[in-house]
C-alpha cells in the first residue's frame, strides 16, 4: 500500500515536471499582437474657452471670468499716444469738454502691464461700469459726478487716491497726462480689499470672418478738429485702421497701430449734464445708453444696419437687424464710438 502511494507520487511529480517544461517551450506571440497590447491612444486635445466680450479663444477658464476693469483714458493731445488701447476687449469712445474725447476701455480676458493716461471719471461711465457689472478705473472725479458714484455703491470706484498701489506717474510727460495704471495692479489691490474680482459675463454674438470684396473702405467721425477719427479698412488683416487727425493712432504700450476687429457707431441721447467739468466752467455731459436706437456696425469690410437695445442698466447691449435677428460680430477688438442722434458719420 505505502509503495503504491510513492510509486503515485514520483508519477505526479514528474507529470508536473513536464507540464512545466511544455510551458517553457510555447512560442513567444506574434509581434502584431504585442504591437497591439503596447499601443497608447493619443492624449485629448486642449479644452478652450471663448472670451465672452471679444470671442477669442482663452486656454484658461479663469480669464474668462475676470470681472471688467472701465479704465476712463485721457485723449487730449498731450495724452497720445496712450498706452494699452489695443488690449482692450472693448473701447468705447465719447465727447467729453474742450472739443476732446474720452476713453472707456474695458478690460476683462486680456490684461495690459501698462494703461493710461487715466483721467476723471465722467457720466458715461455711470452707465457703462453697471453694464458689464465693472470696476471703475479713473484719477477721480467733479463733485456732481462724485456725487453720482456715491449713490451707485454697485459701483467699485478704483481711483488713485483711494488704491494708490495700483497707479503710478511717468516721468515723461507733465501731469495730468501721465498717470499709468495696470489691470494687473487694479485686480491685486481691490481683491487685497476684498472686492469681487470675478464675474459671470455675457456679451455679444460672434462668428467666423468672411471673406469677399470690401464694399467700405473709409468710416469717417468727426467729432471736432481736435478729435477727427477715420477708419481704413485693412483687407489683409480683416481689421479697421485707426487715423486722428490723418494720422495713424498707435498704441505707445506696441508701437502698433489700432487695428480693431469691428467698429460700431452707436447713436445715443446726449444731454448736458449740468456738472461742471474744468476750470473754464463747461459742462459735462450725459449719455443716455439704455432703451434702443439707431447703430451702424462695420466688419469684415461691409457696414449693416440695425438697432441697439438695452432695457436697463445691468444688461448688456443687444444689435439686431432689419429682421430683429442678432447681428454677429468678428472675434477680436470692438471700438464703439458714441454720438448724438443727429450726428453726421460718413462711410464710402
Amino acid at each position: 500500500m505505502a509503495g503504491g502511494l510513492i510509486a503515485l507520487l514520483v508519477l505526479s511529480l514528474v507529470f508536473a515536471g513536464w507540464a512545466f517544461w511544455r510551458s517553457r517551450q510555447r512560442p513567444a506571440p506574434p509581434a502584431a499582437t504585442v504591437a497591439q497590447t503596447t499601443t497608447q491612444s493619443a492624449p485629448p486635445a486642449p479644452l478652450t474657452y471663448s472670451c465672452p466680450l471679444d470671442g477669442t479663444q482663452q486656454t484658461s477658464k479663469a480669464s474668462t471670468l475676470n470681472r471688467p476693469i472701465v479704465v476712463q483714458i485721457d485723449n487730449a493731445p498731450d495724452a497720445r499716444p496712450q498706452w494699452g488701447l489695443s488690449q482692450a476687449d472693448i473701447v468705447y469712445e465719447a465727447m467729453a469738454e474742450g472739443q476732446i474725447t474720452r476713453f472707456s476701455a474695458i478690460f476683462a480676458c486680456h490684461d495690459a502691464g501698462t494703461v493710461g493716461p487715466v483721467r476723471s471719471a465722467r457720466m458715461i461711465d455711470l452707465e457703462l461700469a453697471p453694464e458689464y457689472g465693472a470696476l471703475l478705473s479713473d484719477s477721480g472725479s467733479s463733485q456732481g459726478v462724485t456725487a453720482n458714484l456715491e449713490a451707485a455703491p454697485d459701483i467699485p470706484n478704483v481711483t488713485d487716491s483711494t488704491y494708490p498701489s495700483a497707479y503710478h506717474r511717468t516721468t515723461d510727460r507733465y501731469a495730468p497726462h501721465n498717470l499709468i495704471t495696470s489691470t494687473i495692479a487694479i485686480r491685486q489691490a481691490v481683491a487685497a480689499a476684498g472686492v469681487p474680482t470675478q464675474a459671470n459675463l455675457e456679451g455679444p454674438q460672434f462668428k467666423a470672418e468672411a471673406t469677399g470684396q470690401a464694399a467700405i473702405k473709409m468710416i469717417k467721425v468727426s467729432y471736432s478738429p481736435w478729435a477727427d477719427i477715420s477708419y481704413t479698412y485693412d483687407p489683409a488683416s480683416n481689421s479697421w485702421l485707426r487715423f486722428n487727425g490723418g494720422k495713424p493712432d498707435t498704441d505707445a504700450l506696441t508701437g502698433k497701430q489700432i487695428a480693431p476687429k469691428n467698429v460700431i457707431i452707436q447713436y445715443v441721447q446726449v444731454l448736458d449734464s449740468g456738472i461742471v467739468e474744468d476750470a473754464s466752467g463747461e459742462h459735462g455731459l450725459q449719455f443716455t445708453l439704455t432703451g434702443s436706437g439707431k447703430v451702424e456696425i462695420f466688419r469684415d469690410g461691409q457696414a449693416v444696419s440695425g438697432q441697439w437695445q438695452r432695457p436697463s442698466k445691468n444688461v448688456i447691449t443687444t444689435y439686431i437687424d432689419a429682421n430683429g435677428s442678432p447681428i454677429p460680430l468678428d472675434v477680436g477688438q470692438t471700438w464703439i464710438e458714441v454720438v448724438p442722434i443727429d450726428f453726421q458719420a460718413s462711410w464710402n
